[in-house]
């Protein structure tokens, strides 16, 4: 299926930024005193953005200690052709071999490429968005087609964030709802289904799926799973338009095994 690059690039890069800023409006409130600095997720730490989760709110002490240590231990994971697996968060998953992927670098380049298109003039929304990058991990993209030519087809992603009580993220559901909240207050053209659960790799995440019209009479789907591990949402979205590519991904999420 061919669709014209405009929509191709919406359709497969906005994405990332979507669930990037989906908590930033909350997170500014937290951290309005201190500018967070840019944090390299190439490195495979996390330890800059655990000092932007610091307040003088009244968080128990102990366990804000405890997210700090476990995000100095955060990796990246390892992609492979055909594989990703990181045991910090304790998954793997399979995609087909054929397909086109991203490690962190690739994934950071495609942020900043999109960032400014989903931004616009709106300085809130910069705020939003630089903030919830300093706390983001890009892991993985793996997608049947290059992301800078006109074919959509099937892809898989995983991103995780930071998150803390402070800013009422503590189910994977909670997060969701700010991401589609970010999406609605942005005017994105998505129809949104009623949140469930879903079991992949023997660990409950919570499921949003949206779909958009991709202008030539087909429809893009986009399954939005989230858990919490360790501190981090932490985020699958698989991308379809039919059922031979809804076939590639749910051959894919049989394949994600979590520890």
């Amino acid at each position: 299926m061919t669709i014209p690059k405009k929509a191709s690039l919406f359709a497969m890069l906005i994405m990332i930024m979507l669930v990037a800023a989906a908590c930033g409006d909350k997170a500014d409130n937290t951290a309005a005193t201190k500018e967070p600095a840019a944090t390299e997720t190439t490195t495979g730490t996390d330890s800059e953005t655990a000092n932007t989760e610091e307040t003088d709110n009244t968080e128990p002490a102990g366990e804000e200690s405890k997210e700090t240590d476990n995000s100095q231990d955060v990796e990246l994971g390892t992609t492979e052709k055909g594989s990703y697996s990181n045991d910090y968060f304790g998954v793997s998953l399979k995609f087909p071999e054929a397909w086109e992927f991203q490690d962190a670098a690739g994934m950071n380049e495609l942020t900043s490429a999109s960032s400014e298109a989903i931004a616009g003039d709106d300085e809130t929304k910069k705020k939003q968005i630089e903030l919830s990058q300093t706390k983001t991990l890009n892991l993985l993209m793996a997608s049947q087609y290059p992301l800078d030519g006109g074919q959509v087809g099937p892809s898989a992603m995983a991103i995780a964030e930071k998150v803390s009580l402070l800013q009422g993220i503590r189910t994977g559901k909670d997060y969701l709802e700010a991401t589609k909240k970010f999406m609605v207050d942005s005017q994105f053209p998505y129809d949104y289904k009623e949140f469930t659960t879903e079991t992949i790799g023997g660990k409950e995440m919570d499921l949003m799926q949206i779909t958009m019209d991709a202008g030539d009479g087909s429809t893009i789907t986009q399954d939005y799973y989230s858990t919490i591990i360790e501190g981090y949402a932490f985020n699958f979205i698989f991308t379809y338009m039919d059922d031979a590519t809804k076939a590639e991904i749910d051959n894919i999420k049989k394949s994600v095994q979590f520890k």
